[in-house]
């Protein structure tokens, strides 16, 4: 029995040995006292710019926090910043500038007063730069088009990029100043109003690359130019004037005066079995004539009857007995297929442009003209009549 009480007490001075030695071994880790880590943040957000980042960090809520110090870069590159007296509440916003084009791992730590460190956080990010601009598209501009009363302008766009916020439009009001509009990317068509004829329009994209960029791109702009003024003429005033050289109409119950009706629908303007032929209408009003709009019989597109070739003629005393005295020609116009398809074929864009209307530009400074008469040439197919759906006439006069 004393045996083993002998070999307890041993083994007990054993213990007590060891337990020392390894609280002393554990003393030379604190000399200078415990290990202390500050707060980390309680998120970290980096934001994509130009040549830099933002990175927002929300605090966490450790009052001993005094500074956040960001690395990148491999550690070779850091930028420190102070958040003594930024309430926890408050997200800090630290901007990283002077960075190349490229993604970029960053690693923050907080500090306190005496130096400790928090544990790291490591977070991704992008810069954008040069190759970033250099692949922007400014949106396509498809059509400009001056309203009836020619005081607006319509313009006409394509799609738009991926990343487009909307385009940028500066153009000069009628009264010289500088107008700025934007076209949101849902949006196909703006209106200009009161603009500056004859003067150019400068158009770029704006863009950000994600949704957290603290920074908007632009595309390289681009100019385009106005039209003159042109108004609609007031086809309320129209009357048909019919001379004893004219053509009648032939008996379809297509009258004269539906030519200008605007209804772009049939019926129209039939004649009666004569070609060549011409009719003579009375506008109401004298001006300078700039341009004319013709449709074609929808019914019939580039085909039969439907007027391919006509003659514009202007006067301001038409000669009672229906002679072409006292008339002068204004123009030639030829209507055009896009396909250049044989008759009775149409091809998949004929159609829509017949649609739209065919404008035919006549020439500058013509004089003032009341009456107007057309002169039927040719038409699309075999028929031995004219048909015809509408008719615009506009002016440079205001």
């Amino acid at each position: 029995m004393k045996r083993y009480k002998l070999l307890g007490s041993l083994f007990l001075l054993a213990a007590m040995f060891f337990s020392c030695v390894k609280k002393d071994e554990y003393k030379k880790f604190l000399v200078n006292g415990e290990i202390v880590y500050p707060g980390r943040p309680d998120s970290v957000i980096v934001r994509s710019g130009h040549n830099r980042v933002q990175i927002a960090v929300a605090l966490a809520n450790d009052p001993l926090v005094t500074s956040i110090k960001v690395f990148w870069k491999n550690f070779q590159d850091s930028v420190v910043v102070s958040v003594k007296g930024v309430s926890r509440k408050d997200t800090v916003r630290i901007d990283v500038p002077n960075l190349s084009e490229g993604n970029y791992n960053f690693t923050l730590y907080t500090y306190d007063e005496k130096g400790n460190r928090s544990v790291g956080i490591t977070t991704a990010g992008m810069a954008y730069g040069e190759a970033y601009i250099n692949s922007l598209n400014t949106r396509t501009l498809r059509s400009i088009e001056a309203s009836a009363d020619g005081t607006d302008v319509n313009l006409t766009w394509g799609a738009p990029s991926s990343g487009e916020t909307g385009t940028e439009i500066t153009y000069t009001a009628a009264d010289g100043k500088l107008k700025q509009l934007t076209l949101k990317p849902d949006s196909s068509h703006i209106t200009l109003q009161g603009f500056k004829d004859n003067t150019d329009i400068s158009y770029r994209s704006v863009f950000v690359p994600d949704s957290l960029s603290i920074d908007h791109y632009y595309s390289v702009a681009q100019t385009a130019k106005l039209p003159a003024f042109e108004r609609l003429m007031n086809k309320a005033l129209f009357t048909a004037l019919l001379l004893p050289t004219d053509v009648n109409e032939g008996g379809y119950g297509w009258l004269e005066q539906y030519l200008w009706d605007d209804n772009y629908n049939p019926p129209g303007f039939a004649t009666e079995s004569i070609l060549p032929c011409w009719f003579t209408l009375d506008m109401g009003q004298s001006v300078s004539l700039s341009r004319i709009k013709y449709w074609q019989p929808a019914d019939r597109l580039y085909d039969q009857q439907s007027v391919k070739v006509f003659e514009v003629y202007g006067s301001n005393n038409p000669n009672p007995d229906g002679s072409w005295a006292g008339w002068i020609k204004l123009s030639t116009c030829t209507s055009t297929k896009p396909s250049g398809l044989p008759t009775g074929q149409i091809g998949p864009n004929d159609a829509a442009y017949a649609m739209a209307g065919e404008s035919f530009p006549l020439p500058d400074h013509l004089p003032k003209f009341r009456y107007i008469r057309i002169k039927v040439l040719e038409v699309w197919g075999s028929g031995d009549f004219a048909a015809m759906e509408e008719f615009n006439f506009y002016t440079h006069d205001h």
